[in-house]
C-alpha cells in the first residue's frame, strides 16, 4: 500500500468522526460560533506543534521558494476562505438544520469539485475511472440525502 494512502485514510477516518461533534455543537452554537472556538483550537495546536517541530523555519525559506511569496500568501488566504470560513460556516448551518446522516454525505462530495477544478486549472487527465467515480458521488449523495423525495424529510424528535 502507497504511503500517502495511510495519510488519505487517517483523513477519512478523522472527517468521518469529527461531523459526530459538529452536529453537537451545532445543536447548541451558531455557525459563527463554532468556526470561531474550532479555529482557535487548532491555532493553539499547530502553533505549538510548530515550535515544537522545528517548522516554522520553513516560513522563513518562504523568499526561497520558486513562488512568489505573495502568491503563497493569496492561496493560504483564499483557501482559509473558502474552506476554513464559508465552508465551515455552511456546513454547521446544514448541520443545525438537518441530520448529519444526510448534510455528512452531501458535503462530502467536495472532491468532486476539487477534481472539477484540478482538470480545468492544472490540466490533470480525465480518465474513464474518473467519470465513472464522479457519476456514482452524484448518486449516492442523490440516494442518501433524499433530494428526489417526493416527502419532505421529518428530523427525529428531540427530547
Amino acid at each position: 500500500m502507497p504511503a500517502w494512502t495511510l495519510y488519505a485514510l487517517i483523513a477519512v477516518l478523522a472527517w468521518g468522526l469529527a461531523p459526530i461533534f459538529d452536529k453537537l455543537l451545532a445543536r447548541e452554537l451558531s455557525p459563527w460560533t463554532i468556526v470561531l472556538i474550532r479555529t482557535f483550537a487548532a491555532m493553539i495546536i499547530i502553533t505549538v506543534y510548530a515550535i515544537a517541530s522545528g517548522s516554522l523555519a520553513e516560513l522563513r525559506a518562504l523568499p526561497e521558494k520558486q513562488i512568489s511569496p505573495w502568491a503563497l500568501i493569496g492561496a493560504a488566504v483564499a483557501s482559509a476562505l473558502l474552506g476554513g470560513l464559508i465552508g465551515q460556516l455552511a456546513n454547521y448551518q446544514a448541520l443545525a438544520m438537518a441530520d448529519a446522516s444526510r448534510v455528512v454525505p452531501m458535503t462530502s462530495t467536495y472532491p468532486l469539485i476539487a477534481a472539477l477544478a484540478a482538470i480545468a486549472v492544472y490540466r490533470e487527465p480525465v480518465t474513464p475511472y474518473k467519470i465513472v467515480g464522479a457519476l456514482l458521488i452524484v448518486a449516492g449523495v442523490i440516494m442518501v440525502s433524499g433530494v428526489l423525495n417526493s416527502q419532505p424529510h421529518q428530523p427525529p424528535a428531540q427530547g
